[in-house]
Formats: C-alpha cells, structure tokens, sequence
C-alpha cells in the first residue's frame, strides 16, 4: 500500500505523466499568449468527461433495477423461480442443470445479467437511460458556468474553483486531474467560459456516441449499482441450499437464522448415493428425515448420522418431516432423463429410476413446475 502511495504521487511520475501538457503550458506562459481555448479543451477531456462518465454509470444502475423491477419475472420472487426451471426445461442442457443446482446463487444471477442485457437491448433502451444522465449533466455544468461567470474571478483557478462549487455534489471532479490543469496557466476567464461551454456541447456529442458504441455488457460492468446482484438481494432473497438436495431456501431476504423450503428434490442430484451400492439416491429429504437412513459427507467429519438428527449437523436448517412427499414430475423427469449423466458427474453408479418416472414426459414435467408454482 504504501509502494501503490509513493509512486501514484511520484513527482517524477507527474511530470513524465502531464509532460506534453506542461511543456505546452509553459511555452505558452513564456510567449505570454493566451491559453482560454486550449485550457478550456484540456479541462473537458481530462477534469469533466470522466465527472460525467461516472455521473452516468452512478445514475443508471438504481434506472436499470426500476426498470427490471416492472418486468414480470421479476416481480416477485416465484415468477422468478418459474421461469429459471421453465427455461432449464426448454434448453435440455445437462450442464445448466449441474450448474443450477450445484451453485444457485451463481447461476441465478447470471440468468439475471442475461435478461438484464436482454431487456435492455430492445428498443434502445439502455441508451435512453443513458442520454436522459447524460442530457441532466450538460443542464447542470451550463448552469454552473453561468452562475460562475457572475462570480469575481481573479484567475482562472478561482473561476474553476466557482464552477465546482456551484456544481456541489452533482459531479466529482479528480482532485489529481484538477491539481494538474491548474499548473502553469495563463487564461482570460471571459475567453476561457466561452470556450469551455463550446467543448462542453462537443463532449456530450462524443460521449452519446461512445456510448452507443459501448456493447450492454461492458456499461453493465462499469455500474456502481449492479442490478444482478441487486435483483437477487431484492427479488430472490436467500441463497443457501439444503445440504442434501440442494433446493434452494425460500424464506427471502432479511436476517432469518433457519433455511426451509418446502419441497425437497431427489438427493441423488446433489450427488447423495447409498453407501453400499454407490448407486444414487431417488428420495427427497422430507421422507429421508423420518426414515431410519443415515448419510455420510464432510459436514459430518466420516461419521455415519442418522437423518432424523441432521438438526445436530445442520442446525440452521428445517426440512418438513413427512414420509408422503414425492418430488415433484419436474424433478423426477430431470432425474429419469440426465439419470447417467448425474452419475457420471458425481463420480457414482446411476439410481435405479422407478418405471413411473421414466413414462413422465416434458409436457407433463411442465405442467408439474405451472401447478408446484400456481401458474395455472
């Protein structure tokens, strides 16, 4: 840290840095001409373009998430849920659904980003986002020009330093970059506000072009809001998974201390096999809960535990104990299909499928995710 300090405020480092500029400078102040055009340019490009480029990505981040807020998948939070598993139906893609249930939270918020660049794709979307911040910068520099202007100034420093006041806190200009601009300046303030205010009208021509030409992804990346991350905390709420098959829990955001959901799915996609065979297992924790099974995994440190105490291992989490409960047709479908694929992936032997699950076809797994979501 204290290396990264010594060389950001080398003065050597300065000066290779802002060479030209100051040579420039210099000649000018040396030949006493005037420097209002060109001071007003360099004060664009170096102090106000990257006040407004950061303006901009700090604006619309809390935009994008209105925005996606009003889509329907994102209203609440099982529309999101009903439209992951219906699109993981629809792809047919073993990798996803390794993905999905492997890391839940990791995988949701990709498919988040994805519907984000989606969305904002159509119509031009995010680019009238983006000019709306763009257009409400511009009002606000010319504005604090003009007020300036009215201002006393006996140099060009105390005129900037009026304009930035009048700003206040609608952008933040880089000390760094300002303490470079005011070095060896000879200006007429009225030539300087002139040409200050042209370059300003330049600048916003430019940066709508940029940015147009910036792809979704990237200005996403730039955001000082991220609306996947966002979205997840707001929308989906809690990513833990059930130790044994991995279900994600339910219980939103804020700080609960106890993990439920209440359907379970088959631990064998999570990798859980009978200790014997090797060969995956088809039950769902609430029937696992209330049997006389045990399990085995690194929670448990080698040691065989009943399923009936699994509080004792997992304390924060609450599995509905009712040996009636069947995975859903959606799950069992996924089971029955990718039934190798599984095994293979966890390094096991494949689960003996019961009959039913292998007549269960898409159309009726994904009648069984519209009635385990109400979407009838």
């Amino acid at each position: 840290m204290h290396e990264d300090f010594l060389k950001e405020n080398d003065p050597h480092s300065c000066l290779k840095k802002n060479k030209e500029m100051f040579c420039d400078s210099f000649k000018d102040v040396f030949n006493q001409r005037d420097q209002s055009q060109k001071k007003a340019e360099e004060f664009t490009k170096q102090c106000l373009k990257p006040a407004v480029e950061n303006f901009v990505y700090s604006k619309v981040g809390p935009d994008i998430l209105h925005e996606m807020r009003k889509q329907s998948q994102f209203i609440a939070r099982v529309y999101s849920q009903y439209d992951i598993l219906l699109d993981l139906l629809s792809n047919h893609n073993f990798s996803e659904y390794v993905r999905y249930i492997r890391s839940y939270e990791v995988y949701v918020k990709k498919w988040i980003l994805d519907q984000t660049v989606k969305h904002l794709s159509k119509d031009s979307k995010m680019f009238e986002l983006v000019d709306q911040h763009l257009d409400s910068s511009i009002s606000s520099i010319k504005a604090a020009i003009h007020k300036a202007t009215k201002k006393t100034s006996t140099d060009l420093k105390t005129f900037i330093n009026n304009f930035c006041q009048e700003l206040g806190d609608t952008l933040v200009i880089s000390q760094d970059a300002l303490g470079d601009f005011m070095m060896l300046n000879k200006a007429n303030q009225e030539q300087f506000a002139h040409w200050f205010t042209e370059f300003v009208n330049k600048m916003v021509k430019a940066l709508k072009q940029e940015f147009k030409k910036r792809d979704i992804q990237s200005i996403l990346n730039h955001l000082d809001v991220k609306p996947q991350n966002e979205l997840f905390t707001q929308v989906i709420g809690c990513g833990k998974q059930c130790p044994f098959c991995a279900v994600a829990c339910v219980s939103g955001g804020g700080n609960h201390s106890v993990h439920e959901a209440p359907l379970h799915r088959p631990q064998g996609l999570n990798g859980y096999r009978r200790i014997n065979t090797q060969k995956l297992v088809t039950n769902i924790c609430s029937s696992s809960v209330v049997s006389d099974r045990q399990f085995i995994c690194d929670a448990t440190k080698g040691e065989m535990i009943f399923y009936k105490r699994y509080k004792e291992i997992f304390s924060d989490w609450n599995i509905p104990a009712d040996g009636s409960y069947e995975a859903s047709d959606y799950w069992k479908y996924v089971m029955a299909t990718f039934n190798e694929e599984f095994a293979k992936e966890h390094s096991a032997k494949p689960a003996d499928i019961p009959t039913t699950w292998k007549d269960i076809t898409r159309l009726q797994a994904q009648q069984s995710l519209k009635d385990s979501f109400n979407m009838n």
